[in-house]
């Protein structure tokens, strides 16, 4: 009967708690008597299985819950905006979960599962349109609702940066020159010792845009060159050199 007290200390549920209780103390009221007869037995089954239904019931609730929580799915619907404010169907969309969206009316859907989810609920969803240079993104929090919506407004992308060289035609790299992009002079910059420059090209990634070098005893000269990571060659010429026929 030692093990009915024993489980009885790890119970919290109070019904559970009074039927162990009762029967308890019924065991011990009947082995007083003597021998406790069937039917008393019965009885105290009777009362111990009234007792762990609550119990049985709770942990049930339980997986259950747990089990509906994995099988949860977030299902985020994204629209994407071009820079008139119309609905786009040509953009590439992808989130920072990576997955491919489904196409669905009016835009895309990510199907994420719950258990799944970052542990603080992040998600980032991108969009673009490589050809026309446009690009966007939407950060959302994946909490009680399973189904959000976000709209993405994309823009011109502009964030490339543009880098390379001012040689002479001797390939000797010249330092102190001035070098800027076409519509943003103000911005230029002055070469390093290696002749080496960087600065922002106002353009995406891929996106042409026209480089402006000059200095004092050369010919200045204009280069269109595609901004990223690939460097330009700017070759300078000196002033009044005659070209061989």
């Amino acid at each position: 009967m030692s093990g009915i007290f024993k489980t009885a200390a790890g119970i919290s549920n109070q019904w559970s708690l009074a039927a162990f209780a009762i029967a308890a103390i019924l065991y011990f009221l009947l082995k007083r008597r003597g021998k406790i007869p069937a039917v008393a037995w019965a009885s105290i089954a009777a009362i111990l299985i009234l007792g762990l239904t609550p119990i049985v019931a709770s942990v049930y609730v339980q997986r259950a819950g747990i089990a509906d929580l994995a099988s949860a799915i977030y299902r985020v619907r994204v629209t994407v905006l071009d820079p008139q404010q119309m609905p786009i169907d040509s953009a590439k969309v992808w989130s920072s979960m990576g997955g491919e969206p489904k196409r669905v009316t009016g835009g895309w859907q990510f199907d994420i599962p719950a258990a799944s989810k970052p542990a603080d609920g992040r998600l980032t969803v991108y969009a673009s349109v490589a050809e026309a240079f446009l690009g966007g993104r939407r950060e959302l929090r994946l909490g009680d609702d399973r189904n959000p919506s976000i709209t993405i407004q994309l823009a011109r992308d502009a964030s490339a940066s543009v880098r390379g060289i001012v040689v002479d035609q001797a390939g000797h790299a010249i330092a102190n020159a001035r070098v800027s992009v076409a519509g943003y002079e103000s911005e230029g910059t002055t070469t390093q010792v290696g002749g080496s420059f960087q600065l922002p090209a106002h353009a995406a990634r891929g996106q042409q845009t026209q480089l402006h070098a000059e200095k004092e005893g050369y010919k200045a000269v204009n280069q269109w060159q595609p901004a990223g990571d690939d460097p330009s060659t700017l070759v300078l010429e000196r002033e009044g050199k005659i070209r061989p026929q």
